[in-house]
């Protein structure tokens, strides 16, 4: 059996993204916090990057 995957809203991606652009958390620190793993944070940080 699979395990479902988890959906993040984007009020919450956009939060996480906030945490380690403006106010400096490592992604690391941040997707503990959330309680997300980091690879996910990771995509949406180079998401908010991107032109």
């Amino acid at each position: 059996m699979s395990k479902a995957r988890q959906t993040y809203g984007e009020e919450f991606q956009a939060e996480a993204v906030r945490l380690v652009l403006e106010q400096g958390l490592t992604l690391q620190s941040a997707a503990q916090r959330l309680g997300i793993p980091k690879g996910t944070l990771t995509n949406w940080v180079s998401k908010a990057k991107a032109p």
